[in-house]
């Protein structure tokens, strides 16, 4: 009779998208490596351990796993407003950023639930997310368009919507896919709520900046 396969014949693969699912429904700290590697069928309970050596690591790897794809749909959407024209258009720059999360299938990927769970939790984590945003350079591009769309706004004001818009679109994105799964609705269709999402992100970015002085006044 043939037994499972140790350790070292199993793909760190299923490690990576068994702790995905598994954060994205239970939180960060809601699972141990234990868990997930049991989860994933390993008979070993140092599995994941021994593949990926830390949480952080792991989480790491759950982020290289899927940035790479979402990277390279990025890349042709910015293509795409190139050969239009409208590399400068804001809403095309934030539907850019928005729709390879939103094209995602939450039935295979619970990647963006992931994403909001991470992006909620302490620094020393969150600083495995800020690290593989610097590898996708289609983020970096497209964040950079969408500032400079907004460069009429004082810089820390700018960060602040840019970073606010970052929020809510994961968030949102997340919180659906969340209600899906609990067979909830909303009213929406997939392409209505992708394109009030997208309006709801312009118009956070592009909301009047009144100062601090006035509106005390």
């Amino acid at each position: 009779m043939t037994g499972r396969p140790s350790v070292r014949e199993r793909s760190p693969v299923e490690l990576i998208e068994t702790a995905e699912r598994l954060f994205a429904v239970h939180g960060i700290d809601g699972v141990s490596l234990r868990q997930i590697g049991s989860e994933a069928g390993h008979r070993n309970p140092a599995a994941v351990q021994y593949h990926f050596g830390s949480k952080a690591a792991l989480i790491r790897a759950v982020l290289e796993h899927r940035v790479p794809a979402i990277n390279a749909r990025r890349l042709e959407l910015l293509e795409r407003l190139r050969g239009e024209g409208r590399q400068d258009d804001l809403r095309g720059l934030v539907e850019a950023m928005a729709r390879p999360l939103l094209d995602l299938d939450p039935q295979a990927h619970h990647y963006v639930v992931f994403l909001a769970r991470l992006m909620s939790h302490r620094s020393e984590l969150r600083a495995a997310y800020t690290a593989t945003l610097t590898d996708a350079i289609s983020a970096a591009l497209v964040a950079q368009g969408i500032k400079a769309a907004l460069a009429d706004l004082p810089e820390p004001i700018r960060e602040h919507r840019f970073s606010m818009a970052m929020e809510l679109m994961v968030h949102v994105i997340a919180n659906r896919q969340v209600r899906t799964g609990d067979r909830r609705r909303d009213g929406l269709t997939e392409a209505l709520f992708a394109n009030d999402l997208i309006d709801g992100m312009v118009g956070l970015l592009t909301a009047p900046h009144t100062p601090a002085g006035r509106r005390r006044a």
